[in-house]
């Protein structure tokens, strides 16, 4: 068995039992705690807490030094991934990192360091951040070759949520070890967690992808992707989004130091434990938008979904930047670090969906390349400007006021284009999307069975008043669905407007039902159909088919997609079918044309029989 084959075979396994990602986030989680610990022994050797020194600003350089090295490495990190196998380019760049600490501990200044000595701390922050900068593109560009596409989101969330505990850890406790051992401890343990973990990219397995026949050099391939991203908007738009996230960021969080120095009056002794506490906190909220992701275990890889929460984090950014209590910027520097970091997970996800395996390091890089540049400039003009600590507040008011009207007017437009041209149909069908995807855990298997074309007929088993909306959730094409008059309620209008549902009477004949179906398909539109003609319910057998499905088939000329869905809830009551959480999938099978000789009947058992079909193999199916 290949190992190809092997990790098709485990496509299903939960993330936990996949052994290369374990690898791959126990890895990520040493060198974010290794990290930190270089973050803090630089504060404390650049003297943060000292009389005069303004802290907002000492926090600036180190990021901005830290940063720099992306701006040239990260290219370089991209061509090296698409190039050459990945998981030894990530051990190479742990165990340079060890290395590199290793010789600090020998030849930096243990405490407060003197005009002469500070260069040679940011040498160390330079040189740790081109590995950083080489690892980034790298890992990103691994991910998608250690788990199936269905859990790639929750493998970036997991990713995330595991790098922001270990950033937590080495804020909270990485701080109390400095301070209570020494500087020379700290930077012994984020030593050997590089060099330890580090190895651990030996052992894991990637999934094989073909590459390019044609080989061309380092430049060609870096201008490939800048000519890629230019004729793929959408792809392009979210690395600019993802530039302006961390911009953002960053003066957030030089903001937090300064608030912590200005306005909370924190004692100097206290100032870098509150400073990191305050940063714990953001660390938290990124932990918990993590966890939440993975938990849900569904693909919620949408650009106004980002959007929303981009918005959402800019409005806890504006509280942060208002109140004057530490204990109200700690709820909304969590809450700021759960929505923030759901918009990365978006849009991390979203860029690798997107972009083809052979491309994708050099992407990542290029992306990497642009936000980096970003976090530079920010950071550089924090570091040289007068005054730092009064300045960041109101900097960070107008940040966080830009970004909340740019966020919230990209998500009104992303929103209004989708399946159709009537911009409040799609507005309603991302609501369902979220609805659906979230509440009720949706997983769907062989939507690409609709054709993109002419009329078909979704003819499903029918559970709940909920069908309708998981059915459309995930289909390429906007459906028309029946119902009965007495449930357009008047409320409801912009709804029933935007959706076009065929309405029909109680007391209408079957024949003119009929009709009405016809011409709904012969405008070679999508029309979903319940052949049972009512709810299951509370059980879950296939009732006996309605007439006519087969009159509709045959007339219209449309081609029937066979459907099964299971998991819905199990309610007396239709309002319980929205209110009670499930998990529902759903199976779309291969598109049938009926056989214009065959008998209404037989057409009828036929298609109860490839439904039944689909509710067999629905243990094996493949759910995205």
């Amino acid at each position: 068995m290949t190992r190809d084959e092997s990790m098709k075979l485990n496509k299903n396994l939960p993330l936990w039992r996949h052994v290369s990602f374990t690898l791959m986030w126990s890895s990520v989680a040493a060198s974010g705690f290794g990290d930190r610990m270089i973050q803090l022994a630089a504060w404390e050797m650049l003297g943060i807490d000292l009389p005069g020194a303004q802290a907002s600003s000492i926090q600036a350089a180190v990021y901005c030094i830290f940063f720099i090295p992306y701006l040239i490495f990260s290219p370089l990190g991209g061509w090296l991934a698409d190039t050459f196998n990945r998981k030894w380019i990530l051990l190479g760049c742990d165990e340079v990192r060890g290395l590199l600490l290793v010789i600090a501990v020998f030849v930096l200044p243990m405490g407060v360091a003197q005009a002469n000595e500070v260069w040679m701390i940011y040498a160390l922050i330079f040189g740790v951040g081109a590995m950083a900068a080489i690892f980034s593109p790298t890992r990103n560009a691994t991910i998608p070759q250690i788990v199936p596409t269905s859990q790639l989101q929750s493998a970036n969330a997991v990713v995330l949520g595991i790098a922001v505990i270990a950033s937590m850890i080495g804020l909270g406790v990485g701080s109390r070890i400095i301070e209570q051992s020494s500087i020379r401890v700290g930077l012994q343990i984020g030593a050997g967690l590089f060099l330890i973990s580090g190895s651990f990219f030996a052992w894991m397995k990637l999934r094989t992808h073909p590459r390019p026949t044609v080989q061309i050099g380092q430049m060609e391939r870096l201008v490939q992707a800048a000519n890629y991203l230019k004729h793929h908007r959408r792809i392009a738009q979210l690395v600019i989004f993802n530039a302006a996230f961390w911009a953002a960021a960053n003066i957030f969080l030089a903001a937090l130091a300064a608030l912590c120095k200005t306005r909370y009056d924190v004692p100097a002794e206290q100032l870098k434990s509150h400073i990191a506490d305050l940063g714990m906190f953001v660390g938290l909220g990124m932990l918990s938008s993590s966890l939440f992701v993975a938990w849900l275990r569904t693909r919620r890889e949408t650009g106004w979904l980002a959007m929303l929460n981009l918005f959402l984090a800019a409005l806890c950014m504006i509280v942060v930047a208002l109140v004057h209590s530490y204990k109200v910027a700690l709820i909304f520097g969590t809450l700021a670090g759960f929505f923030g970091n759901t918009a990365m997970i978006c849009m991390a996800t979203l860029t690798q969906s997107l972009t083809p395996n052979y491309i994708r390091g050099r992407v990542f890089g290029l992306r990497d390349v642009l936000t980096t540049l970003s976090i530079v400039l920010i950071n550089a003009l924090i570091w040289q400007m007068p005054q730092a600590d009064q300045w960041m507040v109101p900097s960070l008011l107008v940040t966080s006021v830009i970004l909340a009207l740019v966020s919230i007017v990209s998500m009104i437009y992303m929103m209004r284009v989708g399946l159709t041209p009537c911009p409040k149909a799609n507005i309603i069908w991302h609501g369902c999307q979220l609805y659906s995807q979230v509440w009720h855990r949706l997983k769907v298997s062989g939507k690409s069975n609709i054709p993109g074309s002419g009329p078909v007929i979704i003819a499903s088993n029918h559970l709940t008043a909920l069908d309708p909306f998981v059915l459309q959730c995930r289909t390429n094409r906007m459906a028309h669905w029946l119902m009965l008059q007495n449930y357009r309620f008047t409320w409801a209008n912009v709804v029933w407007d935007a959706i076009e549902p065929i309405c029909i009477e109680h007391d209408d004949a079957n024949l003119s039902q009929i009709r009405k179906v016809i011409t709904v398909l012969r405008q070679g539109k999508v029309v979903g159909l319940f052949p049972e003609g009512t709810l299951q319910r509370e059980k879950r057998e296939l009732q006996p088919f309605a007439p006519g499905i087969a009159m509709i088939a045959r007339r219209s000329k449309a081609v029937i997609v066979p459907t099964w869905i299971e998991g819905s809830p199990r309610a007396r009551q239709m309002i319980f079918h929205f209110l009670l959480p499930s998990r529902t999938t759903v199976q779309f099978g291969k598109p049938w044309t009926i056989d214009p000789n065959a008998t209404d009947q037989e057409v009828t058992e036929e298609l109860r029989r490839r439904m039944l079909e689909l509710k067999k193999t629905a243990d094996s199916a493949n759910f995205d």
